[in-house]
């Protein structure tokens, strides 16, 4: 690489930081009534059958009548970029693909406080769970940034979903597809549970 080159590419580098932490600044200023942000993230890949259920979950969500404080956000396999828009929220609700070896459809919940990534690191990569994709690597990366940050969320709840098959296609198999309603009332209820506390 040449010198230009590297310049150039520290420029862009620069430009990128900052426009980063100028959105994290406007994201972490408070709601004019003081309320919290809840935070639903959907990830996985929708290229890769059942790896994408979280993303299918977001989407549906996206498309239900929710209170103004919830935000619903498909992130895909960029856990990292879309928790940058945790700042502030109260509560953090991750679905995603999650094998740990049950019946494909099998939901699991867990929930952690602030400061615990280190027990999320140990149910995503933990004796008896394999990872199935890069991006529960990068939530646990996120998380670790957003507690340098100061701005973890205060409560933070996984659920997971056991997938059949992680392949190529684009429709989720007919076991995960058919827990999708349960999968979306788990969330929801999830929400409602912070929405009351409040």
């Amino acid at each position: 690489m040449s010198e230009a080159q590297k310049t150039e590419d520290r420029r862009q580098k620069t430009e990128i930081a900052s426009a980063v932490l100028c959105s994290m600044a406007e994201l972490d200023r408070p709601k004019a009534d003081g309320s919290r942000r809840i935070l639903v993230l959907g990830l996985g890949n929708i290229l890769l059958r059942d790896e994408g259920v979280g993303s299918r979950v977001a989407q549906v969500l996206q498309e239900k009548s929710l209170p103004a404080d919830v935000e619903i956000i498909d992130g895909g396999t960029a856990a990292l970029d879309a928790l940058l828009l945790a700042q502030r929220a109260e509560k953090l609700i991750v679905i995603d693909a999650l094998r740990a070896g049950a019946t494909p459809g099998t939901i699991y919940r867990a929930k952690f406080r602030a400061g615990e990534k280190d027990k999320l690191a140990e149910i995503l990569g933990g004796q008896g769970v394999s990872r199935i994709s890069l991006h529960q690597v990068g939530l646990i990366d996120a998380l670790a940034i957003a507690e340098k940050l100061n701005s973890v969320p205060e409560e933070i709840v996984i659920i997971g979903v056991e997938p059949g098959k992680v392949d190529w296609g684009l429709e989720l198999t007919e076991q995960v597809a058919q827990k999708l309603p349960e999968i979306i009332n788990t969330v929801v209820k999830e929400i409602e549970d912070a929405v009351h506390r409040k």
